[in-house]
């Protein structure tokens, strides 16, 4: 009877769940954040609560720590959390943003005093970041570890057989030391900047989210008040969205896991009627990845390069080629110098033309990979195709496109 009833129990509880568990639901990367807006003091007190659901690994490595960037924008002010080691951290953390500002005037006698009003135009930026754990040693690098051993030892054996040599051997050894003792002094001041480019370079963007300065948001009563007028947001637990796809024109950009290029087109005028001279010149601005992107050619320890080709009647006359580069989710170019031109010289001579970008990664072995490519020229379609023709159809005009890889 007492199996009958469970039995009877579990069948009866099955029927009344109207919905499935879904264990997966609300489980993406949040970041809690609390605004307080002190009209008396003229500040917004910004205070990191804490993140939740992050992830624990990127590729193959693992995460060491996270740490919270607040920026106010339109603004240059911006500060960082500490570091923790937590898959659900909490901070609790606050930062104070001016919002009364003094300015010196031209002559730098009088100031200048504005303040910062709150609308739906300021915005408080909050990015997560992962630091990464060192890479595990792995069997390549001992090697060469070994090789570098045994070479140490063998210097010492060297070492102790010269020991007996002339007096002249003994101050050439003494010059060697010299600049032995002033070449470190140098290479430690190479080492001091090396710690500051590993600590960047371990760093993982997460996603960001932005908070708009509303009044309408402004609803409550902070918990310890300073001033009776101070307002707040309360808690906000707010998603982070991946930047790629977080800020605007992002649908212009056609998302694409391989990655986008924001490319500038643009046909010079030309004072003869038939439009000819008029050259073509093409060039790359920024570039945006996908973290998938970047954590499959971090994982296989490759290079990333961009290169631009100008195709004349299916012969690549001349290309430009960037340097080689580690996986990042973003990057900018110098427009003068990664840019490639296409002549004019007489009246049809751009029709035989077409512009073909590349993104190839090349790894430790010199194994070149295509990530993926696209083509700009008159009978392409899409969003290449238009570029193009807007281009030819205003000479002068500059056409700037974000252009997904395919």
């Amino acid at each position: 009877m007492a199996i009958a009833k469970i039995k009877n129990f579990i069948d009866t509880s099955l029927k009344n769940v109207t919905t499935p568990l879904d264990r997966t639901a609300n489980l993406e990367p949040e970041i809690g954040i609390r605004i307080v807006h002190s009209s008396n003091e003229k500040t917004l007190r910004v205070t990191v609560l804490g993140a939740r659901h992050l992830p624990q690994n990127f590729g193959f490595t693992r995460v060491n720590s996270y740490v919270v960037k607040i920026k106010f924008f339109p603004g240059k002010e911006k500060f960082e959390t500490t570091s923790k080691n937590e898959s659900w951290p909490q901070w609790n953390e606050e930062f104070i943003f001016p919002l009364r500002k003094e300015t010196k005037t031209k002559f730098g006698v009088k100031s200048k005093v504005t303040e910062e009003e709150i609308n739906g135009s300021k915005l408080i930026i909050a990015t997560l970041y992962a630091i990464l754990e060192d890479k595990p040693l792995i069997a390549t690098d001992k090697k060469e570890t070994d090789k570098e051993n045994t070479k140490g030892e063998s210097s010492k054996k060297d070492g102790k057989k010269k020991e007996a040599s002339t007096s002249a051997q003994h101050e050439s050894k003494s010059n060697k030391i010299l600049t032995q003792i002033f070449g470190k002094s140098q290479e430690k001041e190479k080492e001091n900047s090396i710690p500051e480019r590993k600590a960047i370079e371990k760093r993982r963007t997460i996603g960001a989210t932005t908070i708009p300065l509303d009044p309408k948001n402004f609803v409550s009563k902070p918990p310890k008040p300073k001033h009776p007028d101070d307002v707040s947001t309360g808690d906000l637990w707010k998603p982070l969205r991946p930047i790629a796809s977080g800020i605007s024109g992002a649908e212009d950009r056609r998302e694409s896991k391989k990655g986008q290029v924001e490319m500038i087109l643009i046909q010079e005028k030309s004072d003869k009627k038939d439009v000819s001279e008029g050259r073509l010149i093409l060039s790359l601005s920024r570039l945006r990845c996908s973290l998938q992107t970047m954590h499959e050619h971090e994982s296989l320890k490759g290079q990333l390069y961009i290169k631009i080709s100008v195709v004349e009647n299916g012969r690549v006359t001349h290309f430009w080629k960037s340097d080689r580069f580690a996986p990042t989710v973003s990057m900018k170019f110098a427009q003068d110098k990664a840019q490639v031109i296409a002549d004019n010289p007489y009246e049809g001579a751009l029709k035989d033309v077409s512009f073909v970008i590349k993104f190839v990664s090349k790894n430790k072995i010199g194994k070149k990979t295509t990530v993926g490519h696209f083509v700009i020229g008159p009978e392409v379609g899409g969003t290449y195709g238009e570029q193009w023709k807007q281009a030819m159809s205003k000479p002068g005009q500059i056409v700037t496109r974000w252009q997904a890889f395919e």
